[in-house]
């Protein structure tokens, strides 16, 4: 078992850069526009906007309005609303046809390209419609397997840095207090080791956020000076840089006085590196889908930090372990690794909950529902997490209430050591792939869409013989089924409300007939005035489903 462990995780390597192909997308989607997608509006809209679900880096968004002859209707600039979701632009007047609206933006969450368009129809003074509309697009270029490995090292590397610098600090020079403990070779011996694992691991973390940050921006001055003001992943990528050199520059020392045999007087330093280490992941947690989440952005980055730091906390320890293994095969150090492993073992049992409870505060966050988790790409790589997690978690279980009494009441403790080692070895060999597969899952469309603010009414305006009427649609037309009209009447010049309808009030409510199929529904009005003629308006309203 523990000679497969360096394949399994060339292969969990090479199956996420894999799939990250086919799975990987820009996350910035179409949730929401006005005007609707394929709606069929009785005149002219004199603004469009556009609703993602991700905010997007200011400056970045692109409308472009054209009708079928290619004739432009957009007047630049395209404004960002508060949250930055929000796309808007002023239109000219046009008159009827088909109009498709064409966007581009860049997200501000993860820093990666999307565009769509959707076309929408604006019906003659007869109130014919136009002709077949094509479907809307939304859609982005998928994200390379490189930034899927940059992100997959970048996690390896800070939890293995992370985890190494709690196992020194909390487990191994605690452990020195222990005479048996620190008269043995391997205290002194073992303990740089262990650093320049963790020193090797956060000049990893440094690369995969120096190549982050090149792929964002592409190292050009303006590019990254904009993007470094407008998106909070450049600027999360750009701070867990700056924390990586920093927790580099302290594992370092730590490391070069290590070498003089005496581990606590790296302790300073020790405690300083696992304070860059924890600044990074909440800095990472910034830059996250989860931190995006509308209205529970707090609960996304504590979620996303204390899922991680688990991971961390855990995995890192066991990378840590395997690093110095060699040393506990020794009868000598059996009352330092009885320690070290009985207090790695109790700690683990913390780090289990906080990925759990993490993992499932994340889960419901980015997958919404359990439908979405057995029908989407993004819940499967979840579901592949949590399969590699389940024997992880059962080795953990077997080593603590198992193997690790006996490295106390054994006659020799060193088989029971021997056996730890050799689960942890497994264990290491799955928190690899299941951080191969994190890296993955930040580079795809999380499955719930995220829609970036209440849903208003599904409403249509035609101004004709000097009065405005107004339609709205409840519940906003989908799938077939009866809906609520509620028609009201102005006058278009002041608009004060029109009461010489027979009828003498200026509102109208209307429940249809089930609209018993999909297509597009035709609605004529008739409204008889005293003071006029009658008065007779056109609307069209799209069912797309089924039920």
């Amino acid at each position: 078992m523990t000679h497969r462990a360096p394949s399994l995780a060339a292969l969990a390597v090479f199956v996420g850069l894999f799939f990250a192909s086919g799975f990987a997308a820009a996350h910035a989607q179409y949730v929401s526009s006005t005007p609707a997608a394929s709606a069929i509006l009785p005149t002219a809209p004199t603004q469009v906007t556009i609703t993602l679900s991700e905010a997007v880096q200011s400056g970045t968004g692109t409308i472009r309005v054209t009708n079928a002859a290619g004739s432009r209707f957009d007047v630049p600039p395209v404004t960002d609303s508060s949250d930055g979701r929000t796309l808007s632009e002023s239109l000219t007047a046009g008159g009827p046809g088909i109009y498709t609206a064409t966007w581009t933006a860049t997200s501000a969450v993860d820093g990666h390209f999307t565009a769509g368009s959707f076309s929408y129809c604006v019906q003659d003074a007869n109130g014919t419609a136009c002709g077949t509309l094509p479907p809307p697009v939304s859609a982005g270029s998928p994200v390379s397997p490189i930034e899927v490995a940059l992100r997959s090292i970048g996690f390896l590397g800070l939890a293995i840095a992370f985890g190494v610098g709690i196992m020194a600090n909390f487990m191994w020079i605690p452990a020195g207090k222990d005479p048996d403990a620190r008269g043995s070779r391997a205290y002194g011996l073992a303990f740089p080791v262990l650093l320049n694992v963790g020193r090797i691991a956060s000049f990893a973390f440094i690369v995969s956020m120096a190549g982050l940050f090149a792929l964002a921006t592409g190292l050009e001055g303006n590019s990254a000076a904009q993007a470094l003001t407008a998106s909070s992943y450049v600027q999360s990528v750009a701070v867990r840089l700056a924390l990586g050199i920093g927790l580099f520059a302290f594992l370092s020392r730590a490391f070069a006085v290590s070498r003089g045999g005496n581990p606590e007087k790296t302790a300073w330093t020790i405690q300083a590196a696992i304070f860059a280490a924890l600044a990074a992941v909440v800095a990472g947690s910034l830059g996250t889908h989860a931190a995006a989440v509308p209205a529970l952005t707090a609960l996304g980055i504590a979620a996303d930090a204390a899922h991680f730091g688990g991971i961390g906390l855990w995995f890192g320890g066991l990378a840590g372990i395997v690093s110095i293994s060699r040393f506990f095969r020794e009868p000598e150090t059996a009352p330092l690794a009885r320690i070290v492993l009985g207090r790695f073992s109790r700690m683990a049992a913390y780090a289990v909950g906080l990925v759990l409870a993490g993992g499932i505060v994340l889960a419901v966050l980015l997958v919404g529902t359990l439908d979405a988790l057995v029908t989407s790409s993004y819940g499967w790589v979840i579901l592949a997490k949590v399969g590699l997690f389940a024997p992880m978690l059962a080795l953990g279980a077997y080593n603590r209430y198992r193997l690790v009494p006996k490295t106390v009441e054994s006659e020799r403790p060193t088989e029971a050591v021997r056996r730890i080692v050799g689960n942890v070895r497994f264990e290491t060999s799955l928190g690899i792939a299941v951080l191969v597969l994190a890296g993955l899952l930040t580079s795809m469309t999380p499955a719930a869409a995220v829609p970036a603010g209440p849903v208003g009414p599904f409403a249509l305006d035609l101004v004709k013989d000097g009065l405005k009427v107004h339609s709205e649609v409840y519940p906003p037309p989908t799938t077939v089924g009866a809906y609520t009209l509620t028609l009201l009447l102005n006058y278009a010049s002041n608009g004060t409300p029109f009461y010489l309808a027979r009828n003498g009030t200026a509102q109208f409510t209307i429940t249809t007939t089930a609209l018993s199929s999909p297509g597009v529904w035709k609605i004529d009005l008739n409204f008889r005035r005293l003071d006029s003629f009658d008065l007779r308006v056109t609307f069209y309203v799209t069912i797309k489903a089924g039920g």
